[in-house]
């Protein structure tokens, strides 16, 4: 072994430490500030969004998380109830529904689902629907609270 020079063997111990050089560091750095920042405007604006609305959407079949086009894919919601607190210390009762109207009125509304469940709905003098008269064999959708067995619509929207 005259005037050769020995290889080191892989993964055995140098004589000195690798370091990151100057310029190494400085980009290491820069490339997680990048994405923090990035990091932090993305959950700004996620929950910038949801202090808006107060919620995540709607409520089922009213193009929320339930409603069509969802996280998903859920289905639109034929009828449904919820029971929510009223901030009074007590609890409301909302209805949600999807169907054709059956019958109509200047004072109420009829829809029956697609699965037979049918409803009436009274208006009052808040409940939001649209500007013309609702015909029947229109697809709506309904919004309402219940109290008892009477059901008052705080909105029909013409649905898809």
């Amino acid at each position: 072994m005259t005037g050769e020079q020995q290889q080191p063997v892989w993964g055995a111990p140098t004589d000195r430490p690798k370091t990151w050089s100057t310029r190494t560091t400085v980009a290491a750095v820069g490339i997680a500030a990048a994405l923090a920042a990035v990091g932090g405007v993305v959950v700004y604006a996620a929950t910038a969004h949801n202090e808006a609305q107060g919620h995540m959407g709607g409520p089922p079949g009213w193009g929320g998380p339930g409603g069509p086009g969802g996280p998903g894919g859920f289905q639109r919601t034929l009828h449904g109830e919820n029971v929510v607190a009223n901030g009074e210390g007590g609890f409301t009762t909302q209805l949600t529904q999807t169907g054709d109207v059956t019958a109509a009125s200047d004072a109420s509304v009829t829809v029956r689902s697609q699965d037979g469940y049918s409803q009436t709905y009274v208006f009052v003098p808040d409940t939001r629907k649209p500007p013309q008269p609702l015909q029947t064999g229109q697809h709506v959708s309904v919004q309402a609270t219940k109290a008892g067995d009477a059901a008052t619509a705080t909105a029909v929207m013409p649905a898809r």
